[in-house]
């Protein structure tokens, strides 16, 4: 899903509760949302609190991937205050992965796949630029990438969108035929037996740690 510049390391981070963000308003912060994916997006940001004060834009372009993250070009230098990210919505791909293009998703998998990408921006305004630059090093390294997406999906869920990313895990499975997505890249090798994305099983047991850990802290 993510061929961005920077990746972030693997490690916990705090997640906020949904409270602050109002899924019917469109923040500030939120640039050139497209329309015809206004409400899902708004809806996954209504999970993301602590990016109220990040710039976040949307561009509609060619691209090999579906949905790809990235700070943008001018902020990659500047401290994680003051840095903005792009999101990049394909609006022409690949024909082997045009099946699982966002306009061909059902809602639910919008709006999980497009909180999948907030993640990403959520994990990248947290690290300073001597760790984004480490991420960089090891965007290098596919194993370290499936690290990487796999701990993505986590924080998504931990932003209380599990269900909606298992919607979009279920669906390109089905739609794709394969037991496990590696992203847009392998698409035409054949079966993948790396778990770089969750599948739906791995999402409906993170899904259960997370509701545990709630139920405890309440």
């Amino acid at each position: 899903m993510l061929n961005s510049l920077f990746e972030g390391q693997v490690a916990a981070q705090t997640v906020l509760p949904a409270t602050t963000v109002e899924a019917t308003t469109e923040p500030t912060h939120l640039r050139k949302i497209p329309a015809a994916y206004k409400t899902e997006i708004l809806a996954a940001y209504a999970h993301f609190p602590e990016l109220k004060d990040v710039p976040v834009s949307f561009r509609l372009r060619k691209s090999a991937c579906t949905l790809k993250t990235k700070p943008s070009f001018f902020s990659m230098f500047r401290s994680k205050e003051h840095r903005s990210y792009v999101i990049i919505i394909s609006n022409k791909t690949a024909k082997a992965i045009e099946p699982i293009s966002l306009n061909k998703l059902p809602e639910e998998a919008r709006i999980g796949v497009l909180g999948h990408e907030l993640s990403h921006v959520a994990d990248f305004s947290t690290k300073s630029f001597a760790q984004s630059a480490r991420c960089l090093i090891g965007h290098l390294s596919p194993t370290y990438l499936d690290r990487f997406e796999f701990h993505t999906d986590e924080l998504c869920i931990r932003h209380g969108l599990g269900k909606e990313l298992e919607a979009w895990s279920a669906y390109v499975r089905q739609t794709m035929h394969t037991a496990n997505w590696r992203g847009s890249k392998y698409a035409k090798k054949g079966e993948s037996t790396t778990e770089r994305y969750m599948n739906p099983e791995t999402i409906e047991t993170y899904i259960k740690h997370e509701a545990g850990n709630n139920t405890v802290s309440q």
